[in-house]
């Protein structure tokens, strides 16, 4: 059985956070760029759905899942620990 879908989890979604995380760390800023950046994070993810529903072997399948529960909770806790710091006086 190929691992295809897996593969494709794997390359699009790594892309996708690729694009994600350097719309913030260059100077041009497009919400268009970032918007289909996310677009291929979740088509990537939607890969990785697929490679779990088809019971593709190995563990690549799994990148795509664990870091769309990665990726919000480490955004969550960014924003707690921000929010924590104007608390502080």
């Amino acid at each position: 059985m190929k691992k295809r879908f897996s593969h494709y989890s794997l390359w699009l979604s790594l892309l996708g956070i690729f694009i994600g995380v350097g719309q913030y760390l260059t100077s041009i800023y497009s919400s268009n760029i970032l918007y289909v950046g996310i677009i291929i994070y979740l088509v990537g993810f939607l890969c990785g759905v697929i490679a779990f529903g088809k019971h593709e072997k190995g563990l690549i399948k799994y990148f795509s899942l664990a870091s769309f529960v990665v990726i919000p909770l480490l955004i969550i806790l960014g924003m707690l620990f921000f929010a924590m710091n104007f608390g502080e006086n």
